[in-house]
């Protein structure tokens, strides 16, 4: 995709959360982007890349294909952290219910959340939690594949316990 249809992606998400047309959501985007410096800092470069890719493959709430890439693979499901409580357990049919309302392989999505370290698994393997801090994987594939939103934002979400 080029960065123009990534704009226009963000406008609309921008009209269907203020109910504004196309042109008054555009001019505000253009207008937050100019507030920022010349040269955007890393947290809102990291926070827009991750919510470009978040909305490129959700509609409606909904997954509407599974990424080939890990990277961004690794992007969605850090957006699939928030639709879990930090501190909270959660049994496996919790967990089923959750990630199927998402996508049709919620099994395949759960897995790779625990492999990504953002659910832990009991020792029993019939409850989950979201993890209490990141993940350490230094010397791991999954080291390169993690986006800088990671690091930004989720020892924040996982706080709020």
């Amino acid at each position: 995709m080029t960065a123009n249809r990534n704009f226009k992606k963000l406008v609309r998400a921008r009209m269907q959360e203020t109910g504004l047309n196309f042109t008054a959501a555009r001019q505000g985007l253009i207008d937050e982007l100019a507030q920022q410096t010349a040269e955007p800092s890393l947290v809102a470069q990291a926070e827009l890349t991750h919510q470009t890719v978040v909305q490129r493959f959700f509609k409606d709430g909904v997954l509407t294909s599974w990424p080939s890439k890990r990277r961004t693979r690794a992007h969605i499901l850090l957006h699939l952290v928030t639709y879990f409580e930090p501190g909270r357990i959660y049994s496996e049919p919790e967990v089923n219910e959750i990630l199927k309302a998402l996508w049709h392989d919620f099994a395949f999505m759960r897995r790779e959340m625990v492999q990504y370290g953002y659910l832990v698994r009991s020792s029993s393997g019939r409850s989950y939690r979201l993890a209490t801090q990141l993940a350490v994987r230094e010397g791991t594939l999954l080291h390169d594949e993690a986006p800088d939103w990671e690091a930004i934002w989720l020892p924040g979400y996982l706080a709020e316990r």
